[in-house]
């Protein structure tokens, strides 16, 4: 008897990677059965009854044998419903109603009961995954169309139902391409934050030190921490935040929206992200929710912050154990996700920005009002926020209440006069210049006074031997770690470039010492 096989390749996720996998079908003799081996998920295993009735209902014949299915390599635990199209597919090139194709090609895409094809999540990480091992050409639904075409100009295949695909695969005709509308203006998510309810930097008054932290913050890609009464405008100042940020170039932009697609997250027809993330999430955030989890590990919140800017609003009620999975993805820019078997890392490069009041009555930086909090209370209210974590903020600023008389202005609606965004954001992303020219003089990849490693910072910030020493005995005086030493000259560093500075000065020192004055 002629042995019945067909074979098709598709792709998995490993994080943010896509890896080949090899979709084998063998039809035996035996009662009828359908087995699917290869580790798989509880989502492949279902698989077998919509492989079964897209088949029937696209007018085939499924075959009426013991059917086994694998999927290699067999090692790797595989998850997600992209691999019904393929199944369907080896299935119907081994009971001869399709012809084996001349090459193997890669497919992937769920399968409707009727034989729609429907978008999955990681499209294009798959994609970018099939073109560096010179899979093509690649099937892809007409959902994940936009985003396919992000990494791919050439060899791409859309198609919308089961019958198109094998129509192409039998008479070579391409399927209708579908109409493409992108929209990359907002970054869907239950925790996500629309830049449309994001204020104006020109609409805050009052809080000049703050919009200079701030400023500070974005030019360098620093932590900051906001500290300050309730309503003073610590969430509106730090909703601003995106808005100042240089675009997203090309690769961020890619890593952005394979992190975005892995997580499903992804409109329908949307391509390359290009605006840098926000997000927001609540303080009831679990452990596994903010750094990701999972049996096939997701991304978290500090992984969809990537890039972008992580904003942590009433800081001092989150829960101890949670902020203290952000020491490790601040100092080395990624997670590691370890199971039994399996390690994922995602990339976590993000800017943090944490909001909190001083005590729980809010007015302990008052001046004019009285704290009802006693030491006790307000030691407690902060040391949800540990030491290790508050070091790696290199700036805090402290907020008060804003005086009776700009109070009418805040709500007319008028701009600042003297604060232009543009010009702001102009101003930032020509300090991210500077930067990435001393980069590259200094043999450094990581753009970012804020990200620049311990070993030899020095001479990677430019910063001679005198402010060093006058650096240290502030340093001294308020009795510094060594990190906090090191925040205290990139942050030092970043305000010379603001400043137009080609070297650090004095001035420049004194201005980072006092955003770590209260809480170092």
């Amino acid at each position: 008897m002629a042995i019945r096989c067909g074979s098709v390749r598709s792709c998995a996720l490993d994080g943010i990677k896509g890896i080949v996998v090899d979709i084998e079908a063998s039809l035996l003799p035996g009662l009828p059965s359908f087995d699917i081996v290869g580790q798989g998920d509880s989502a492949i295993r279902e698989a077998r009854n919509r492989v079964y009735a897209a088949i029937k209902n696209s007018g085939y014949q499924f075959p009426s044998c013991r059917i086994t299915t694998s999927l290699a390599p067999a090692w790797i635990r595989k998850g997600g419903s992209g691999f019904d199209l393929p199944l369907a597919l080896a299935i119907l090139i081994a009971s001869g109603q399709v012809r084996q194709p001349d090459r193997l090609f890669c497919a992937f895409g769920e399968l409707g009961l009727t034989g729609e094809v429907r978008g999955v999540p990681g499209t294009i990480c798959r994609v970018a995954c099939c073109l560096e091992k010179s899979l093509t050409p690649i099937i892809v639904p007409n959902a994940n169309a936009s985003e396919a075409r992000a990494v791919c100009a050439d060899g791409l295949i859309t198609v919308g139902c089961l019958r198109e695909l094998i129509d192409y695969l039998q008479s070579g005709r391409l399927p209708a391409s579908p109409s493409i509308e992108t929209s990359n203006e907002r970054f869907p998510g239950v925790f996500s934050v629309e830049p449309l309810s994001r204020p104006s930097l020109a609409l805050i008054r009052g809080q000049e030190k703050a919009v200079r932290g701030v400023q500070i913050a974005c030019a360098g890609r620093h932590n900051i921490l906001l500290l300050g009464s309730p309503g003073c405008g610590k969430t509106s100042l730090a909703s601003v935040l995106p808005d100042l940020l240089p675009p997203l170039n090309h690769q961020e932009a890619l890593e952005v929206t394979q992190i975005y697609s892995v997580s499903g997250l992804m409109r329908e027809n949307e391509g390359l992200i290009r605006k840098r993330p926000f997000r927001a999430p609540h303080h009831s955030i679990s452990r596994s929710a903010m750094i990701g989890g999972g049996s096939i590990p997701i991304p978290g919140e500090i992984s969809l912050a990537h890039q972008g800017v992580l904003f942590l609003d009433e800081m001092t009620e989150f829960k101890t154990d949670v902020l203290d999975l952000l020491r490790q993805p601040l100092e080395e820019r990624q997670v590691r996700l370890a199971r039994l078997h399996h390690n994922v890392t995602y990339p976590s490069d993000f800017i943090l920005i944490g909001a909190a009041n001083p005590c729980r009555c809010g007015n302990y930086f008052e001046p004019d009002q009285i704290c009802r909090c006693t030491p006790d209370q307000i030691r407690r209210h902060l040391r949800n926020i540990s030491g290790p974590l508050l070091d790696r903020m290199d700036l805090v600023v402290e907020m008060t209440r804003l005086e009776a008389d700009i109070l009418p202005v805040c709500v007319s609606g008028r701009p600042n006069a003297g604060i232009n965004p543009e010009d702001v954001a102009q101003q930032i992303t020509a300090c991210w210049q500077v930067q990435l020219q001393r980069m590259r003089r200094t043999g450094q990849h990581s753009p970012g006074n804020g990200r620049q490693r311990g070993e030899n910072l020095a001479e990677h910030l430019e910063i001679d031997r005198q402010m060093l020493d006058q650096a240290a005995k502030m340093a001294n005086n308020l009795k510094l770690s060594v990190r906090g030493y090191q925040r205290l000259l990139r942050v030092a560093r970043t305000i010379a470039d603001l400043d137009g500075e080609k070297a650090v000065q004095y001035n420049h020192v004194t201005e980072a010492m006092q955003y770590r004055l209260r809480l170092s």
